[in-house]
């Protein structure tokens, strides 16, 4: 080879090295994948990955990635960036198949998170279907986890959080949203289910400076140790409005209790709690305040428990 070609041969691999290189590293406002794709594709409608993991090496932050069709999809993947995956219309499974979390969620805290119509599967090993670190804003939509020897969600360290149309079943706990720090806890749910946890069905606490606050609506736990648990182990408070939601066949079907000075307060309006061991448990110590606020029966039906228990004072939602 003389010389000349020598170079030019260089200079042709060296192009061939950087165009690789910034395939590698490419990303894409939406990614897509199916059960007939191959993680060596693009990502593409017509060349889609076969896993989350894959999509989200391509995906551009606050982008989306697209289901295609029904089938499995991971056994355990990381989100770290604002990011949509939307199984809408099909059924996306991601199962696990150690003693891990299945997802986690560590993003920056202003990033937001959507997760649309994906069934996680513990199968018994699996820790968390969900764990989030942090994210800013968290949107869980039309899914379901179960049989996780944790939680179902975990969120421990404040943020937001948005439910939906979501089922938590056979889990040690169904939700956990806590404000362990100074970032305040922030839960809304409509439609949702827990069934089942062995521990507690919705638990929200703070045991940190910020405030944990809540709103429920037509929403039910029944068959687990607590329904729905409000908790404050600190300073400041822990507040959940629960309407139209229901409590039955559970060790306690609402609690609320306080370890300091801060206070948990449970409102409700509208709702069921019926046969469970105890109806409705307010528990202070540490100088906080505990109390189960709501008209009783009034606007509640409140009976048919080992013990009823009474609700403080009423209130009228707005």
């Amino acid at each position: 080879m003389t010389l000349r070609n020598l170079f030019f041969s260089i200079i042709a691999s060296a192009v061939a090295c950087l165009a690789l290189a910034s395939a590698a590293g490419a990303t894409v406002p939406r990614a897509f994948v199916s059960t007939q794709g191959l993680d060596t594709n693009p990502c593409s409608a017509l060349q889609p990955c076969r896993s989350f993991n894959q999509a989200l090496t391509v995906v551009q932050p606050g982008g989306e990635i697209i289901v295609q069709d029904s089938g499995g999809y991971s056994t355990g993947f990381t989100i770290t960036q604002s990011v949509t995956i939307d199984a809408g219309g099909f059924n996306a499974s991601v199962l696990s198949t150690t003693a891990t979390d299945l997802c986690t969620i560590n993003t920056a805290p202003t990033d937001r998170v959507v997760l649309r119509g994906i069934s996680f599967h513990g199968a018994g090993v699996g820790t968390n279907a969900i764990n989030a670190t942090q994210v800013g804003s968290l949107y869980i939509e039309h899914c379901s986890m179960s049989e996780f020897t944790l939680d179902g969600v975990m969120m421990a360290h404040g943020g937001s959080i948005w439910l939906t149309n979501t089922c938590m079943r056979k889990c040690f706990n169904g939700l956990v949203v806590r404000a362990s720090f100074a970032t305040p806890a922030n839960l809304v749910a409509h439609d949702c289910r827990f069934s089942e946890c062995a521990n507690i069905g919705v638990f929200l606490v703070t045991s940190g400076t910020g405030a944990a606050t809540g709103v429920m609506s037509n929403c039910t736990a029944s068959l687990g140790g607590a329904g729905f648990l409000v908790e404050s182990t600190a300073a400041n408070n822990a507040d959940l409005t629960l309407s139209n939601c229901r409590a039955f066949n559970n060790g306690s079907g609402m609690l609320a209790q306080t370890t300091s000075t801060g206070s948990a307060t449970i409102r409700i309006a509208d709702c069921a709690i019926t046969q469970n061991i105890i109806g409705i448990n307010a528990s202070s110590g540490g100088g906080g305040t505990a109390s189960v606020i709501g008209t009783g029966p009034g606007t509640n039906l409140i009976s048919g428990n080992g013990t009823d228990g009474a609700t403080s004072s009423g209130v009228t939602l707005q």
